[in-house]
């Protein structure tokens, strides 16, 4: 036990030491106005505080599919309205709407069309679905969003509230999606930015002449190739397969009687051997898919049988491999396939029967190229528009083709 004495003096030395703290805070406090004139209340202010909740809503579709979007109901709090919404009729701090998703990518959806307080109104959130959206394009309504959005990646979601006058998270709400996608395209997007799945863009190069519009199906924005125009993007980690992958675009070609490259990573050098990871071709009005295998080293194509392309419609085209088997779409049809061994697919000498191996495509350092081959020879220069673009590190599944279809995605 101590001494009485020994007790009064260590409070005697802690009181000190609390009064030397306060001294040079309030001596801080002092040199600040001194120097800037003013003490900013800002720092003393709390954060807005929002009472809200946070679910998954599902939305039935009359196709038989069913949305599942993100919803955020404000209840009650502090005053606030979002940035980028209508400011009619709002008062209070504003804040920034922020989700966090489970792949760890930073999405701001557009609040455009918000009006008024938000408090009572159900907010949905949810993938932009226009035809030229990529993974990083979300929307924020306080209406049921249209029909055939684009899946959202399961796991847990958080959506956010940015305090804009202090510059910090106010509050985070979490839930889970159960039901959608387990993977994005590792590249997706086109002529105004092809972007990574956590929404950093590619480096892209055009050369010639690339025109833009909206006349794709569904409003979508296309680009215009005049068979003498071409993108590069620059080699990546994304860009490349190295087994499971998946090409989904849209096309519309000029004619269906010559060959042109669609995209491809693959090149051919001066002896005219091709060292392809993938590429997609229009050889007339069929697809081909080739590829140099990195078992066998061969080359090889995956032809459709029949005729598929048309020139004065839009074609959604999907080639995708799983498992060593390569799959072809046209318009969410299955096609039957037939197989060449070698670089000239006009005859293709192995039929109906799929290579042996399997299909297990080979990484290559190539750039992409989209609408020409990477070939001074052989361009194979592409006549035509070309819409949305997605690249897989995986296959596509038949519901994930047939909803991308019905909805003019990729």
């Amino acid at each position: 036990m101590k001494k009485q004495s020994d007790t009064t003096r260590g409070l005697t030395e802690v009181t000190s030491v609390i009064l030397v703290i306060a001294l040079v805070l309030v001596l801080a406090v002092v040199i600040y106005v001194l120097v800037f004139g003013a003490f900013d209340p800002k720092y003393t202010k709390k954060s807005v505080y929002v009472g809200a909740t946070a679910q998954i809503t599902d939305i039935p579709r009359a196709s038989g599919l069913t949305d599942h979007v993100l919803t955020l109901l404000p209840k009650a709090g502090d005053k606030f309205y979002l940035t980028g919404q209508q400011t009619t009729g709002t008062s209070g701090t504003r804040t920034t709407l922020k989700l966090l998703s489970p792949e760890g990518r930073s999405i701001y959806p557009r609040t455009t069309s918000l009006t008024g307080d938000p408090y009572g109104k159900q907010i949905y959130i949810y993938p932009n679905n226009s035809g030229s959206a990529t993974m990083c394009d979300y929307d924020a309504s306080t209406t049921v969003p249209s029909s055939s959005l684009r899946p959202m990646t399961t796991g847990i979601w958080k959506v956010q509230l940015i305090d804009e006058e202090l510059h910090v998270v106010a509050d985070t709400y979490d839930t889970t999606m159960k039901h959608g996608t387990t993977s994005l395209p590792t590249a997706g997007g086109f002529i105004s930015g092809l972007f990574r799945s956590d929404c950093t863009p590619y480096s892209q190069t055009i050369y010639g002449t690339l025109t833009n519009s909206t006349t794709g199906p569904g409003n979508m924005s296309v680009t215009h190739f005049n068979g003498a125009s071409y993108l590069s993007i620059a080699n990546d980690p994304g860009l490349s397969a190295t087994g499971d992958m998946a090409l989904s675009l849209w096309m519309k070609p000029t004619s269906t009687s010559t060959w042109n490259q669609i995209i491809g990573k693959g090149s051919i050098d001066s002896t005219g051997a091709e060292n392809d990871n993938y590429q997609l071709f229009q050889m007339g009005d069929k697809l081909v898919f080739e590829w140099n295998d990195a078992v066998t080293h061969e080359h090889y194509q995956a032809i459709t049988q029949n005729s598929v392309l048309s020139s004065t419609s839009w074609n959604y085209v999907t080639a995708s491999v799983e498992g060593g088997t390569i799959k072809i779409y046209n318009d969410g049809v299955e096609q039957t396939l037939v197989y060449n061994k070698g670089t000239d697919p006009s005859y293709p000498n192995l039929g109906t029967t799929a290579p042996s191996v399997g299909v297990h495509v080979s990484p290559t350092s190539n750039p992409v190229t989209v609408g020409k081959q990477n070939s001074a020879s052989y361009p194979y220069y592409y006549n035509g528009d070309i819409g949305a673009l997605s690249l897989y590190n995986r296959a596509l599944t038949q519901e994930e083709i047939a909803r991308n279809y019905a909805g003019y995605q990729a």
